[in-house]
């Protein structure tokens, strides 16, 4: 998928945001930058901010007003979109939407805040790729 095709996924994402009513609860995303690195470079940053060893999918960064940065890692999108038999793409998206979601108040520390988020990237994602 080419970067223009990207940034239309990301600004359906916000509307669908506003119509789960989402923005109610944090405040609109006004600067929102998704950061694509390897498995090395999220683990640094894993490290660095969240004093957890090794790679993972996505951290999230909200810095307040509106800005926030997502940092997503290819190489575990890649393992995990193989492993779950899904499309990297897809993959990607559900990226997109679980950082979109923790900067609209979801976590996923406790076995109910994981399933009511499982609950909402199924949601989100019904909409944004309804052929998969």
């Amino acid at each position: 998928m080419k970067l223009p095709e990207w940034r239309r996924r990301l600004e359906r994402l916000a509307d669908l945001r506003r119509l789960r009513g989402l923005d109610v609860v944090a405040p609109a995303l006004g600067e929102l930058t998704a950061v694509f690195v390897d498995d090395a470079a999220i683990a640094e940053l894993n490290w660095r901010h969240l004093r957890h060893r090794g790679a993972t999918d996505i951290i999230t960064f909200d810095y307040g007003d509106g800005r926030a940065d997502l940092f997503i890692s290819l190489d575990t999108a890649r393992r995990q979109a193989a492993e779950y038999r899904q499309s990297f793409e897809r993959e990607l998206t559900l990226y997109l939407v679980h950082g979109m979601l923790h900067l609209s108040g979801f976590d996923d520390r406790t076995p109910e805040q994981r399933r009511r988020m499982r609950r909402e990237e199924s949601w989100f994602l019904k909409r944004l790729m309804p052929e998969s």
